[in-house]
């Protein structure tokens, strides 16, 4: 069972290096790396000091929102500065485990050991950062009407001359998530009637029905919590004093970042850049601009992260 256990982690970190290296290897061989470097020599760093910043506050409010969560019945001894010091050392193994949600897994097993209760933690967890995806959607939705002409002047002309397809891909850039949510759902009450450990993260699941005001506060911080995200990015290209329009960039900034959730890389490296360049670049932005601001993201979080390796060296976690 180790055997196979092991088999899986090895290929799941293969997979995710090789994502990686090849969205990279495309993209520096069509891109001006000289440019990337005199940008990043040239950066305002008064506005990156403010970017980290802004990720921390943003770590700060998001184990807040974690607190609330927590519906064990231990979850009164749990205080905040141990949630802190999990979500910093969290970002830390984000570095090593595949998407950025890897470190999610650490997370859930320490509070596991703290409330005696792993379903409890992978609820409270996984509800942490579901609440944060529907926030992302929210103001994403915001951006998206704001810059809906640009988004349908894109689609090919026999779409646009057509109403039914041109509202068919405006009902999939409104309602795609909420449907795969609840398809999540669906299938997790599924193989609750079949798998024991399912079951009882299902029960746990059940619980925040009856919570609704822990629900509203989860919902509430994880709207403080992606606008400082999003102004964090945001800030990057101020740094490079480049302007790009604010409701475009709370449209696909939040799409970047799901992406990064779900897709496998080394915590986001490749995927993000990528898709900094492509969408952009829609706007006018340089390709070397749009990349350095993805490299400076990157730097910004992994520096933080390093002092997450710090307080885990420390033994914190506990």
């Amino acid at each position: 069972v180790m055997d196979n256990k092991n088999k899986k982690s090895n290929l799941g970190v293969l997979i995710k290096i090789i994502v990686s290296a090849v969205l990279f290897y495309i993209i520096f061989n069509s891109i001006n790396f000289e440019q990337v470097t005199q940008n990043i020599k040239s950066i305002n760093i008064y506005y990156i000091l403010l970017v980290i910043l802004l990720i921390i506050l943003n770590y700060i409010v998001s184990s807040v929102r974690w607190k609330y969560l927590i519906i064990h019945a231990n979850a009164e001894n749990i205080k905040l500065k141990f949630l802190v010091n999990l979500y910093f050392i969290g970002s830390f193994f984000n570095n090593f485990m595949p998407t950025s949600m890897g470190g999610d897994v650490f997370k859930v097993y320490s509070l596991g050991k703290k409330i005696n209760s792993k379903t409890n933690a992978f609820a409270a967890t996984f509800m942490e950062r579901f609440t944060g995806m529907m926030a992302l959607i929210f103001i994403s939705y915001f951006g998206l009407v704001k810059t809906m002409s640009f988004w349908t002047s894109l689609l090919p002309d026999f779409i646009q001359g057509n109403n039914l397809y041109t509202n068919l891909f405006k009902f999939s850039l409104f309602f795609g998530f909420w449907i795969a949510a609840l398809l999540m759902f669906f299938v997790i009450k599924l193989l609750s009637k079949k798998i024991s450990f399912i079951s009882k993260i299902y029960s746990s699941f059940l619980e925040y029905k009856y919570k609704k005001n822990v629900l509203y506060n989860a919902l509430l911080t994880s709207f403080v919590v992606q606008v400082l995200a999003i102004l964090s990015q945001y800030l990057v290209f101020t740094a490079l004093n480049v302007q790009v329009d604010f409701y475009y960039a709370i449209a696909v900034l939040p799409v970047i970042t799901l992406a990064g959730f779900f897709i496998p890389s080394l915590n986001g490296l490749g995927i993000q850049d990528a898709l900094y360049i492509q969408f952009f670049t829609l706007v006018g932005v340089s390709a070397e601009i749009a990349l350095t601001a993805s490299i400076m993201y990157h730097l910004c979080r992994l520096v933080i992260s390093l002092f997450g390796g710090v307080l885990y060296a420390m033994g914190k976690d506990k």
